[in-house]
């Protein structure tokens, strides 16, 4: 990679889970659902959702982004994946609502540290 990215995510041990659903949840909720990806790093995570509009690149009418700096909305064509790497990198979540054809989907991509994480708390405790 050959941009700079923030190193928040590496301090504090960060990784995400990585959810797509047909209607909206909250992050706490989200917590209790297995995620669809584990990603490890902010690259993973611009891939996963790379991976996730091209699925849905031909029904997809607009993207609509909820970033701390605001709502961005994207055409269909239109992504911007250093956007995703650098948000994620700084240890922040991404969250769109894809509007298609035939419907709404949301894409999450939450961060979690070790202690935050219920897999890893479970794994924790089983090894006690």
């Amino acid at each position: 990679m050959t941009d700079h990215l923030p190193t928040r995510w590496r301090d504090h041990g960060l990784h995400w889970h990585a959810h797509l659903s047909d209607h909206a949840t909250a992050a706490k909720l989200r917590r209790n659902y297995s995620p669809d990806a584990v990603l490890l790093d902010p690259e993973a995570g611009a891939e996963w959702i790379a991976d996730m509009l091209t699925a849905h690149s031909a029904d997809t009418i607009a993207i609509e982004w909820h970033t701390p700096w605001g709502v961005t909305l994207d055409g269909p064509g239109v992504r911007d994946a250093a956007r995703d790497r650098h948000a994620l990198a700084y240890g922040l979540s991404v969250e769109a609502m894809i509007v298609t054809a035939t419907g709404q989907l949301y894409l999450y991509v939450d961060p979690y540290t070790p202690e935050q994480c219920p897999h890893h708390r479970s794994q924790a405790a089983n090894t006690i």
